[in-house]
């Protein structure tokens, strides 16, 4: 790792991922090598959906109930969505393991956090897009930055996991979103 590497901070690091996805997933793999250390990547990640959320439930919710929607959704992202980020990235560590990964359960939810801290911010840049926007555009949007948050998800796993052909992987995993998406959305 270059000098340049070591000195990046967290929010630095995040927008250099988008450059590289590759050296971005190595780079964190090389500082991250504890359990507390995924601590901050996930807090971050939901802090971020709960934004996004938040935003989304402002524009869209103006009566009565408002304040109990408010409430039900930072309880939800702020308590029950790290739980299930945990699970759900186990199971995948034990798909991934059915496929032939190599990675542990401990890299594997770093790829996972890793993908979520970086796509977190395309997520809350597309919610303050989405109040602009309607129709057909707002659906453009929308599934155009879906794909692109599939493909850092499946990149920085394939590179976790060391898949012999991590392009195949990548194609294979954006292919299982597309596939859903163009049919329920195109027919």
């Amino acid at each position: 790792m270059n000098k340049q590497a070591k000195n990046r901070g967290f929010f630095t690091a995040i927008l250099y991922s988008f450059r590289d996805l590759d050296a971005s997933i190595r780079e964190q793999t090389e500082i991250r090598n504890k359990e507390s250390q995924l601590l901050p990547l996930l807090y971050f990640t939901c802090l971020i959906l709960l934004l996004s959320q938040l935003i989304q439930v402002t524009s869209e919710v103006q009566q009565a109930p408002y304040l109990s929607v408010i409430t039900a959704v930072i309880v939800s992202y702020l308590f029950f969505l790290p739980i299930f980020i945990y699970i759900t990235s186990f199971m995948l560590h034990l798909a991934l393991k059915f496929f032939g990964a190599i990675s542990s359960s401990f890299q594997t939810r770093l790829a996972v956090l890793w993908s979520l801290a970086i796509s977190a911010l395309i997520i809350l840049f597309v919610s303050v897009v989405k109040i602009f926007t309607k129709g057909s555009t707002e659906l453009v949007i929308v599934i155009f930055s879906e794909l692109i948050v599939v493909y850092i998800f499946s990149r920085v796993l394939g590179f976790v996991c060391n898949f012999r052909d991590r392009n195949l992987f990548t194609f294979v995993f954006v292919s299982f979103y597309l596939t859903p998406v163009i049919l329920i959305n195109f027919s």
